[in-house]
């Protein structure tokens, strides 16, 4: 299997896109094509600080060094909630960057609670827990600290499991929601995902290319989640049509049901507890930190 432009070895051959390329040729395609994703939604500029919530995993560690490779101003933030043990990795990422990491302990809201002990005290998903503390920091932090907006390392391969799921169970708002951007809206700082136009094999090879460091362990919580079966389901059928993940993906913003969220935004008031956006009186996180202290206090009685 030769390179489509210079005929050397290949290293991947992409299917979707009927070509193959060489480990040179693959980074330019890859940059490439992240940059071409960052304008099509409008994503963010050179002159914004980012902000790359990393978790050592490979997705996020991708999308760090790219941004910073492609010359954008990065921090990045890595949230320990007890969850795994990625510090160290984490640190090579920012090493190989040059950029300053930001460690966040995630468990001083819930008294040394780990994300496991939370859901059983709540009887909620543990990661559902999990992403409700994760995204209360993450804006947290880039609103203290005059982050302009927060990136995250969704890629294709998520956006479309995400997308079957919630087309299945007709959950409309949270299509919404999985908009590749969400603009700013006061406290509420920007969030993007610039690689969700590239697969996990595609990331997956670019960071091996690039020798970055990155944890291969999944997530202890995800045994059994739905996503997993629905990314089997997409991954049989992009077998039988190379290009089905990205054609289901664009054809739905095509469609404009990802929605606009400007009646979403003009419901958001100020939690009464922390001050930040919230649909209701009491924002999600502080409601569930009301809901620990109530639990642990019932114990103790």
């Amino acid at each position: 299997m030769k390179c489509r432009k210079c005929s050397k070895t290949a290293v991947i051959r992409l299917r979707q896109h009927n070509t193959a390329f060489c480990e040179e040729h693959f980074n330019e395609y890859f940059e490439k094509r992240v940059e071409r994703t960052i304008n099509e939604y409008s994503m963010f500029n050179k002159s914004e600080k980012l902000l790359v919530a990393v978790s050592g995993g490979k997705d996020s560690s991708v999308a760090w060094y790219v941004l910073k490779k492609l010359g954008y101003t990065t921090s990045g933030l890595f949230i320990d909630l007890g969850t795994e043990n990625n510090t160290e990795i984490v640190k090579k990422i920012s090493e190989k960057t040059g950029e300053e990491l930001l460690i966040v302990n995630g468990k001083q809201y819930f008294g040394g609670l780990t994300v496991a002990e939370i859901s059983r005290i709540v009887k909620r998903p543990t990661c559902s827990i999990c992403g409700l503390i994760r995204r209360y920091i993450m804006n947290k932090v880039a609103y203290e600290k005059n982050f302009d907006a927060v990136i995250t390392g969704h890629n294709l391969d998520d956006e479309v499991s995400f997308l079957l799921g919630n087309v299945l169970n007709w959950q409309v708002e949270y299509i919404k929601r999985q908009a590749p951007v969400l603009e700013s809206n006061g406290r509420l700082i920007k969030k993007a995902k610039p690689l969700v136009w590239l697969t996990e094999k595609e990331i997956y090879v670019y960071a091996l290319i690039n020798r970055l460091t990155f944890s291969t362990e999944r997530c202890p919580f995800s045994k059994n989640a739905s996503s997993l079966k629905y990314k089997k389901v997409l991954n049989e059928l992009e077998i039988t049509q190379p290009g089905v993940k990205l054609r289901f993906y664009k054809e739905f913003q095509k469609k404009d049901l990802f929605g606009s969220d400007n009646e979403e935004k003009a419901r958001l008031s100020e939690c009464a507890i922390c001050g930040y956006p919230t649909t209701g009186k009491v924002c999600s996180f502080c409601r569930l930190e009301e809901m620990v202290k109530d639990a642990m206090g019932k114990q103790e009685d």
